[in-house]
């Protein structure tokens, strides 16, 4: 029996999970904004969990899927019916069908986006593991993070390139193509959280940091750095000019039938937030909850099975594309790499630079905002913003939502409303009932027959009090002894704290 690290083990759940999923939560909004999220909120800020009631909290286990794009789509389906009828479907190009044809019954027509915009994809798995947090005293709270993910991301990559743009172009044509990015990778992540808790006349102010130490197991990226010029050339060739390219990758399990995680590397991150609060006047843990954060700020080494490669080319080159379609598997990449770089540098080794690479982590900057509805609802808004650290990177895209949500000590729901890259609007719904939180952000994508471009999925067990604290109980919210993280005091003096 094969033996596996914690962190062999994590990345293999997480990769395990993002390739038998049929489509791939983005932000897991309906468990991270939770007042009884504890140490999972701070993923998404490392100072959320300040106003949780809890003096400790244990994730036991996390998982979490993800996928959207805006290049194809299946026709009118759901993840349900492909789950339900994997084992009958067959696939088949919206090309195929011309007028008069229609699909079979258990055919599933795959299209392609038409609209004049740039094409992106972002897919994540991650599994969090033991995590927890300890409040020492009403001020300190530290905390333990393990969790492993897998990210692939493609950005800016030209409308030119996509299906019924490229298709009809006849040979000979110039085909403008701008600069992108496609990246991927699989690590683990051990992490320190640690956050302080400043009362104010009207409230309370925390700060909080997680420094997290990586494991870079797999990893690989491509990046077209200018624009250059494309054409279809008879014969299944093609020509381009101006070309910039430079990509890299991990090559420790190309050859095994078996997948075992290998490291291949290390590296170093850091996430960054502050909330602060107001009380109000009713039984509500707080009248308004404000937070900021920074989160992936860090790079991936990869010094051990690695690759990187540069082509740079001025004049217009053919290149053949047969050797590639005869591709049997990712065996094979090692030869495909050099055949390129034979075709364009008339050398096989030419494009080779160095035995490792760096890439940063999809980095983030988010704004949070709520606002207490009586004693048992909130209403959220959450703005993430992605963005490159550095030439090769994994880039989330954006993300706007608004979390209407009711929480009782023992049970809650959530219903995310998310705007994705400022295009894609999407529904979700979450649900806890005591330790056990299941939800997505894509509804949708499970029970509706529309167009299928997605889909997120992500569930979470833990631990942590069964009684808060020593002070009064509001029975209608749950919420024992608030005197634990609510202060008391008067205006414009330094509050203390009750116990």
């Amino acid at each position: 029996m094969t033996k596996y690290t914690l962190g062999q083990f994590l990345v293999l759940s997480a990769i395990i999970i993002s390739s038998t999923v049929s489509l791939f939560a983005q932000e897991q909004l309906g468990l991270r904004l939770s007042n009884y999220a504890g140490i999972n909120s701070t993923i998404l800020n490392p100072a959320y969990h300040s106003t949780t009631p809890f003096s400790w909290d244990v994730n036991l286990v996390e998982g979490a899927v993800h996928f959207s794009n805006n290049y194809a789509f299946l026709r009118q389906i759901n993840i349900s019916h492909l789950i339900k009828n994997r084992d009958q479907l067959e696939f088949a190009l919206a090309s195929d069908f011309t007028e008069g044809l229609t699909p079979g019954p258990n055919t599933v027509v795959v299209d392609f986006f038409s609209f004049n915009r740039s094409r992106n994809f972002y897919a994540m798995s991650s599994v969090m593991g033991p995590s927890f947090y300890i409040r020492l005293t009403p001020q300190h709270t530290i905390g333990f993070v393990s969790r492993a993910r897998f990210v692939a991301s493609g950005r800016g990559i030209d409308n030119a390139l996509s299906y019924y743009q490229y298709e009809p172009k006849p040979f000979f044509q110039d085909i403008n193509v701008s600069p992108f990015r496609l990246a991927s990778a699989a690590w683990t992540e051990l992490g320190l959280n640690y956050a302080y808790t400043q009362p104010t006349s009207n409230g309370q102010f925390s700060i909080g940091v997680t420094v997290k130490a990586l494991q870079a197991y797999e990893g690989g990226f491509f990046r077209n750095d200018d624009r250059f010029f494309l054409q279809k050339l008879p014969n299944d060739s093609l020509a381009a000019s101006a070309v910039n390219f430079s990509y890299a990758y991990t090559d420790s399990n190309i050859e095994s039938d078996d997948y075992a995680p290998e490291k291949n590397g290390n590296g170093f991150s850091v996430d960054l937030g502050v909330v602060y609060t107001i009380e109000g006047n009713s039984d509500a843990i707080y009248d308004w909850k404000f937070g900021a954060s920074l989160t992936d700020i860090g790079v991936l080494n990869f010094k051990q099975n690695a690759s990187f490669h540069e082509v740079t080319i001025d004049d217009l080159t053919a290149i053949g594309t047969q050797a590639y379609q005869d591709l049997q598997g990712i065996e094979e990449v090692d030869e495909l790499i050099e055949t390129f770089s034979s075709q364009v540098l008339n050398d096989p080794t030419a494009s080779l630079q160095a035995n490792d690479f760096r890439m940063a982590l999809p980095a983030a900057f988010s704004l949070q905002a709520s606002k207490s509805i009586g004693t048992l609802a909130y209403l959220d808004a959450t703005l993430v913003q992605g963005f490159p650290m550095g030439d090769a990177a994994l880039q989330r895209g954006s993300l706007l939502a608004l979390v209407p949500r009711f929480e009782h000590r023992w049970f809650g729901a959530a219903l995310p409303i998310t705007i994705s890259d400022w295009q894609a609007t999407r529904v979700g719904a979450s649900v806890r009932l005591a330790f056990l939180t299941i939800g997505t952000e894509h509804l949708g994508s499970f029970i509706s027959n529309n167009d299928l471009y997605g889909t997120d999925l992500y569930v979470s067990l833990k631990i942590n009090p069964f009684s808060i604290g020593s002070g009064n109980r509001d029975r209608s919210s749950g919420w024992e002894g608030r005197g634990n993280t609510k202060m008391r005091g008067k205006k414009g003096r330094v509050k203390c704290y009750e116990f």
